[in-house]
């Protein structure tokens, strides 16, 4: 008597085989993808020099509340040509800061804020190659 069982485990085994390599591509693809749409968004270069500019001009706002509220609006305008919304956000959030800290409100200058502003800021700025520099507020 002899079996044939010698196909049907050729068949099991190469079917196990393309089974684990589609297993693996849809698991590194989908790695992948997680790992892309996890990331912060990156700014341009432009934007990221512009983020610069705008937390500079911050460390000068006028001790006038007429003042600040222009200086205000003027800087509103100017974050509005960042095209990275989320870069622009952790710079709005540092102008707030800077404004509280011109009109004596705050009490703490809130230096860990400003350290975590700064840290979101430069991760959309790793792939432009720019690092900035949120300077804390004067006590």
């Amino acid at each position: 008597m002899t079996t044939v069982a010698r196909p049907r485990t050729s068949k099991a085994v190469l079917f196990g085989a393309l089974a684990l390599v589609l297993f693996t591509a849809v698991a590194a693809a989908g790695g992948y993808w997680w790992n892309e749409r996890n990331q912060p968004s990156q700014a341009s270069k432009t934007d990221c020099l512009l983020a610069q500019k705008l937390v500079d001009s911050a460390q000068h706002i006028p001790s006038d509340k007429a003042a600040i509220a222009k200086w205000e609006k003027s800087a509103q305008q100017r974050r509005y040509q960042l095209d990275d919304g989320y870069l622009g956000a952790s710079i709005s959030n540092y102008e707030a800061l800077a404004t509280i800290s011109a009109k004596g409100e705050s009490k703490d200058p809130q230096n860990k804020r400003v350290r975590q502003l700064q840290d979101q800021a430069n991760s959309h700025c790793s792939d432009a190659n720019v690092t900035l520099v949120f300077p804390p507020f004067a006590s």
